[in-house]
């Protein structure tokens, strides 16, 4: 098989994009967003480990994200170039990793909604795989995604949108038809500041989160240092949080 049809074999089976052109040179081979988001499917490496269902956006404003479809986990958020991807686009050898570019902000694997037995239940740091089914994404006017999965018995939706310009990005979870209280763990850290206005410092200011007054949210010791949950009552419910970093 030529290199050529090498590339495009690896572009059918691991991109989607709007609008975009890819950018290629002798090292690193890279994606070129254009006016429009580049949505990437991949592998990637994060905390050690291979995320084998991972999709990665980058936007015009050059603030890119990535997000575990497996898990509802946005996984990480940086600014400047997009994603290297000369491992999965290069003679297809191994390990097919995707790798951000730019400065990258990680966050966490662990799931965004669970159910917990209490306000002290330990979060779970991953989901079954078949406790998870994924029903996709689709695009706004502005071909920024929606991911779409159900979970603990209902129905999510997770829209990330980049806001001011690239100074921040929002992030709204809707959920629908559950059947019991759910939590949302916005945000985790060896230590969280509740600062003024609805606002949280986590990670010794590493990035602040903004909530809306009606979340609720609250913070709470872990073993390893702290957490910001939320509230998700039962049956219709959603949950508004800007990280500014």
């Amino acid at each position: 098989m030529t290199t050529c049809k090498r590339v495009m074999c690896c572009l059918a089976f691991f991109t989607c994009c709007a609008s975009s052109t890819w950018a290629q040179t002798a090292n690193p081979y890279m994606p070129a967003v254009g006016n429009k988001p580049y949505l990437l499917r991949s592998y990637l490496m994060f905390e050690g480990k291979k995320r084998t269902h991972v999709i990665s956006v980058g936007t015009p404003e050059k603030v890119s994200y990535s997000y575990d479809l497996k898990q509802g986990a946005l996984l990480q958020i940086w600014r400047g170039q997009f994603i290297d991807v000369t491992e999965m686009w290069k003679d297809r050898g191994e390990p097919q990793l995707a790798k951000p570019l730019g400065s990258v902000l990680p966050l966490s694997a662990a799931p965004a909604i669970a159910a917990l037995a209490d306000k002290d239940t330990v979060w779970p740091d991953s989901i079954a795989f078949d406790g998870l089914q994924n029903k996709g994404y689709v695009l706004d006017k502005n071909k920024m995604p929606t991911f779409s999965y159900s979970s603990n018995g209902a129905d999510i939706n997770d829209r990330i949108v980049v806001q001011n310009g690239g100074g921040s990005i929002d992030r709204t979870i809707s959920i629908s038809n559950s059947k019991e209280l759910l939590y949302c763990r916005i945000a985790a850290g060896p230590v969280i500041e509740a600062l003024k206005d609805n606002t949280y410092s986590v990670g010794n200011k590493a990035y602040s989160i903004k909530v809306g007054a009606e979340s609720k949210a609250f913070i709470r010791k872990t073993k390893n240092g702290q957490e910001l949950l939320a509230p998700l009552a039962k049956g219709t419910a959603s949950l508004t949080y800007s990280l500014i970093w």
